[in-house]
């Protein structure tokens, strides 16, 4: 596809021209973390009041909005990062990047897997492993996410609207606030 440049009367192709990280592009990415972010604080709340045990019914709700949640996470950030970085794939950093947020997809949802069984009744850990389990996950999610904003900070910087990019710095802020 070729676009037409009428100021300096030259044909600049479509696949070279700058494209600009928009509020609207990052949305869903930020939407998915969100999610993500309430699940997370439900487990750490649940981990906290170890070794208690959850009724049946909340068992149940956590375990449908984990699973959910974990796999429309992945779904829905892969889907951005390759909307915004897919034509940089050939660069060794962007490369690289696109692999360690795949890779957390992977280990997300085994953690997943194993908690969900443990709160199915299908392992039964005990309190102080099934703590560290949530832990674990909880833990490595919020990391996950803030390591992802920071990769299209870095990644997307001099395509980065001023507003995307002020959106990305005050979640970041607002999340790792004391």
């Amino acid at each position: 596809m070729t676009e037409h440049d009428e100021f300096a009367t030259r044909v600049v192709p479509f696949s070279v021209r700058r494209q600009f990280i928009r509020e609207l592009d990052l949305e869903p990415l930020l939407a998915a973390h969100a999610r993500l972010w309430v699940m997370c604080n439900r487990l750490e709340g649940y981990a906290d009041a170890l070794p208690g045990r959850l009724p049946t019914a909340d068992a149940d709700a956590i375990c449908c909005d984990l699973r959910a949640v974990v796999v429309s996470h992945a779904r829905d950030e892969t889907a951005v990062i390759d909307a915004l970085f897919a034509r940089a794939v050939g660069d060794p950093l962007t490369a690289a990047v696109m692999r360690r947020v795949r890779a957390r997809h992977i280990s997300d949802a085994i953690q997943a897997d194993d908690i969900l069984a443990a709160l199915s009744g299908v392992s039964t850990p005990c309190a102080e492993a099934f703590g560290y389990m949530l832990r674990n996950f909880f833990d490595g999610a919020r990391q996950a996410m803030d390591f992802t904003q920071l990769a299209i900070l870095t990644l997307g910087a001099g395509r980065l609207t001023q507003g995307a990019r002020d959106m990305l710095v005050r979640g970041l802020g607002e999340r790792n606030a004391v």
